[in-house]
Order: C-alpha cells, then structure tokens, then sequence
C-alpha cells in the first residue's frame, strides 16, 4: 500500500508522536524540558532519538545506577519520566517529585525549586502511598555520601571516551548506501542508551553539594556566599566551545586580512579562505576545521537531530567568532574564569573557617568540592550525548541531501519528519513517501504557532492550546522589578536585548543584557560580551545558569514572561543574587 498522501494544512488534536498520559504520574512540566527542546521535536527525533535511546537511559539511570525508583515504577519501553504532546517535550513533574521523597536531606518542595524554579503553577505536593521508601533512601544516602567525598567517576569519563570515539571513527557517509545511512544512524542507539543513563544521575548529584553547603552556609549567616561556590568551576564542557571561539576571535582580530574578510562578509568567507594562500588564512582554516571536529556537534536546539549543529552549517559558528572578534581583550573568559576561581577557592577557605567545629567544617568542605566535581561531570555526560546524536544527524543529513537531489523532498531536514519505524520502507521506495513527508512538514511546522502550557495536569486537545500571538502579558515600566530564581551571583545594570535565537541578534553590544525565553549551548558565545543574562525558565543547575556562573555573569532564571514583559532597548538591572530584575 502506498504512503503517498495529499498535504493538508490541518493541524490534528493529536499529532503523530503525542504520548499517552499518564494516570499514575500525571502531572507534566515543561521545566527544564523548554530548556533542552524549546521546539516542537520532530517526528524522527521523537521515534528514534528519544523514544529507542534517550528515555531508555534515563530509566536505566533512575533505577539501576542511581537508585530512586523501583523497576516497577517506570515502564521499560515507554518509561513514564518524560512525555510528549503537541510535539513538545514534557518532563513528567509527577515522576520527577519522586527524588524530592526519597533523596535523603531533601524535600519534595527543596527539590521542586530546584528543579522547576519559582513558577506560579507549580502544583502542591500531595504524598501518596509509596511515595517514602526507607528501602530506596538509604541506598540513596550511601550514594549522595559518596557523592560529596569521591574525586573520580569513571563512568562519567566513559561517556566522553565512546562519544568521541563515534566522531574519530565516522566513516565516508557518500560511500554507504541509503539503508547503511539508516543502519549508522541506528548503531548509535546503545550509546546514547548508555551516555544518558548516567545524566541524570550526574545531575541528581550535582544538587548534593549545593544542598549541603547551602544548609551550612544558612547557619552561619552567609548563605549569600553560596552562588559563588558554584562559579569558576573549570572542566565544564559546555562552556569550553566558548574559549575555542574566542580563540578564534583573537586570531581574526590581529590579522588585517582576517578582518578584512569578515568584514565583507560570512556568505562568501569559507570560499575566501580556501582561495587564499597566506598563512593567517591557511591557520584559521586549520583551526576552524580543529573546532568543527570538536564541537560541531553542538547547536541551538541540539537535542533536534532536524536542527543545525556548527557542522552542518558552520556559518553559525563563524556568526559568534564574528561577534567575539570585535570585544575588548578583557572580555577573554579563560581569564574571568581564572579569576572567579581564584575567588571561589579563597573564599571556600574564608567560609570555612568560620564554620562551629571540626565536623561541620569538614562536611562544608566536602560539599565545596563536590560542586567542582558534580556539576562539570553532569555538562561532561550531556555533552556527550549531544556529541553522539551530531553523528546520526550527519548521517541522516546525508540522506536528505540525497533526496532532495532526487526530488523526493525539499528540504533536507525534512528526512525528520518520517518514524523511526518507517525509515527501511522509505530507504526501499521513496517515491512513495513523498507526499507524506510533504503533509508532515506542513503541519509540523503549524506546531510551532502553540503556546505549549508550562503544566499539563490532563490531556489538552491541540485546538485548546493557546497561540503564541494570542499571549499577552503586562509591559514593565521603570520601577518594576519582575521576581526569578538566582541563577549566578552578581549584579549589572544594561540595555535589555530581547532575543528569541541565538543568531538573530540585532544590534547586541557589549555589555548588554540578554532576555531570553531559554538558552542552550549555541547561546554561550553571546554570554561573553554580554552583561548579564536574564532567562524566562530555568533553575539553578540549567544551563544558563551553570555556564554563566563560568564566564562570571550576573544571571536570573525563572523570570517568569521576561521575554514579553521587558521592553527591548529598557535599561534593566540584573541581581543574578536573588534572581530580581529591575525596569530603571
């Protein structure tokens, strides 16, 4: 039987990939979610990416490496702890209230803030049956002890290890044929399987340290300080592709013909390179092709095999060495990083000295170090993952391109709006496809005109969802201060640039403030010229707010409506110490 149908434009009350709800855990957040996925995720994304690898890990992490759910609790193929509907990605917040239950130490609200931030609907807790397990959290306990004593986490290191070993052995992707696209892009499956399962448990633990010195701290009076414990980290990967850019920067900026070609322009700039002989062009060209390798994997919207990484269109990364070229020399975050370390490491010596006693002193010190190890393993393991799905984008990419040439699609990002289980039937017949893929991509593309709630508490046909031009929220005047989350320590006064993508960025200067609906590793570049940051999601451990603690910039998060509420060109106020911002 033929796929081939004739588009339409209507959008379905249930789009292709939606989720069945869930009656035992049936509260969904978009929380942290938003951050990872702020898109619709595409058909094949959803199907391949998440349903047969990401999900899987996740479960194997919550049950058999850290230890906060039974195997019961969680299905084994389509495990409860994330949704989707409407295309957008759901953390199940039900599921998730779980850790809040049994961490030792934590309470389900602790856990919520942390995880959530401050948000209005945030539900009340109401415990049930089996929610406390004493079973669980002394397992639980054994682990988080660990946790603030250990100085090694193999593991952790493994996944990096099989993540770079996928980049260093991609084969020639023009020799294979159509199926062995799809089979490579499938032979990655157990690695992400393996790489995620120890995310969450990275980022469970990443909360320990903080917990700890933070109740500490509230003893003595200084739990301000807490903010700057967590900066100056070193060894964060995901903020390691802004040193590399900024490198990269410098060597445009003392070259004149460096200069000169990018200032006539990115279209053109990789063929200008290619076609000079001198040696600024040949050692930039070399040092572009290094980063590429290394970190061209990385993307907005990474978590989006549909989406471009910074190698399947190196304009995006030459767009933030464009940028970087042009800030003063004191911006170099190697060296605030420096700095903001020399600071943490006095300041945990200053902190704990004034601690009551030998113990307590010890265990503040424990947690000091477990923050510098905890949080950059939990970036080590996210990135790896997205270092993993860089090589079935690249693969799947290849068929795309391939298809286009064949007039099969358009696009050849529309190879993502096929399932996982469709892709061998396609790879025999294509033609028959093609209307398919023409329908999705239309209606795919409708999703993106939804306000996804941030709670979903019951399935919510998609003609219910409010569209994004339909939401209005009140304009702050001057005097205003809009409530968040301390994000990273600080405080900085800026224009407010109201950003929705990380490459459409208008006239951003330097020491600007950036208003952001959520960011992700493609926004990082733009955390180093800036003054602060201000995030409508998030909460202490997302990214935005780990990578600014890095650069040493005054970051709020769960500044609920920021992006609509903050006039663009405002000057604004960021107290990245309590997480309030102010209309001046």
């Amino acid at each position: 039987m033929s796929n081939e149908q004739e588009p339409t434009s209507a959008v379905p009350d249930r789009w292709i990939t939606d989720w069945d709800f869930s009656e035992e855990y049936p509260v969904y957040t978009r929380a942290n979610a938003g951050e990872v996925l702020p898109d619709p995720s595409s058909p094949l994304n959803v199907t391949l990416v998440w349903n047969k690898g990401l999900n899987i890990g996740w479960r194997e992490g919550y049950v058999e490496h850290l230890g906060t759910h039974l195997p019961s609790e969680i299905d084994e193929v389509m495990p409860q702890i994330i949704g989707n509907f409407g295309g957008y990605h759901y953390t199940n917040f039900s599921m998730t209230e779980l850790n809040g239950a049994r961490l030792p130490g934590l309470t389900v609200p602790v856990w919520n803030t942390l995880w959530v931030g401050d948000h209005p609907d945030i539900p009340e807790y109401v415990e049930k049956p089996g929610h406390a397990n004493a079973e669980l959290t002394a397992g639980l306990a054994e682990k988080t002890a660990w946790s603030l004593t250990t100085d090694t986490y193999p593991e952790a290191e493994e996944t990096k290890r099989r993540a770079d070993l996928a980049r260093e052995q991609r084969p020639d992707l023009t020799s294979l044929s159509d199926q062995e696209l799809i089979d490579h892009a499938r032979s990655f499956v157990p690695d992400l399987i393996f790489c995620y399962a120890y995310h969450p448990v990275t980022t469970t633990l990443s909360t320990m340290g903080p917990a700890v010195a933070g109740a500490l701290l509230e003893t003595i009076g200084e739990a301000d300080k807490l903010g700057d414990l967590l900066s100056g980290l070193g060894g964060v990967d995901s903020a390691a592709p802004s040193y590399a850019l900024w490198n990269l920067g410098r060597s445009v900026a003392a070259s004149e013909e460096l200069t000169a070609m990018f200032d006539n322009g990115l279209a053109t700039l990789l063929d200008d390179l290619a076609a000079s002989g001198s040696p600024d062009a040949k050692q930039f060209g070399a040092d572009f092709d290094d980063f590429l390798y290394k970190y061209g994997s990385r993307a907005p919207n990474e978590w989006d095999i549909r989406s471009d990484s910074w190698e399947s269109k190196p304009v995006l990364a030459l767009l933030a060495i464009n940028g970087m070229r042009l800030s003063p020399p004191e911006a170099d975050p190697a060296l605030i990083r420096e700095r903001n370390e020399a600071k943490r490491i006095a300041l945990t010596a200053e902190l704990a000295a004034k601690m009551p006693d030998a113990e307590t002193r010890q265990s503040f010190l424990d947690a000091a170090k477990s923050i510098t190890k905890f949080m950059p393993w939990r970036e080590r393991t996210k990135t790896a993952c997205v270092k993993v799905m860089g090589e079935m984008r690249m693969a799947l990419y290849e068929l795309g391109h391939r298809m286009v040439d064949r007039g099969i699609m358009e696009d050849h990002h529309d190879i993502t709006m096929l399932l996982d289980d469709e892709l061998d039937s396609f790879a025999a017949d294509p033609e028959s496809f093609k209307g398919t893929i023409a329908e999705r991509r239309e209606q795919y593309l409708a999703l993106f005109d939804l306000q996804p709630p941030f709670f979903l508490f019951e399935p919510l046909p998609l003609s219910q969802w409010p569209k994004r031009t339909e939401h209005k929220a009140q304009i702050a005047v001057p005097g205003d201060s809009l409530s968040g989350v301390a994000g990273a320590p600080g405080v900085s006064r800026g224009r407010a640039r109201i950003l929705h993508d990380p490459y459409d960025i208008g006239d951003l200067g330097e020491g600007d403030i950036i208003v952001a609906p959520q960011t992700d590793p493609a926004w990082t570049p733009l955390f180093v010229f800036a003054g602060g940051v201000v995030v409508n999601v998030g909460a202490t451990i997302t990214h935005s707010s780990i990578v600014c603690r890095e650069l040493g910039i005054p970051c709020a998060v769960s500044v609920h409506d920021a992006t609509a509420r903050i006039p663009d060109g405002a000057m604004i106020e960021v107290d990245g110490n309590t997480g309030t911002v102010t209309v001046l």
